[in-house]
């Protein structure tokens, strides 16, 4: 994993042979946390929903 300015990441999974790389301005800008947020929580529910 890898954070970047205004909340840019890049997520490299092995085991699902995926990379995902979330480009753009802060997720929430009202409450601007730059490692765990809203938008990496549901990307993980759609990740894992792919693979159930």
């Amino acid at each position: 994993m890898a954070l970047g300015k205004n909340d840019q990441k890049i997520y490299v999974i092995p085991s699902k042979k995926m990379v995902v790389v979330r480009m753009g301005e802060v997720a929430n800008p009202e409450n601007p946390t730059f490692a765990l947020s809203g938008f990496d929580n549901e990307l993980w529910k759609k990740i894992n929903a792919l693979y159930e």
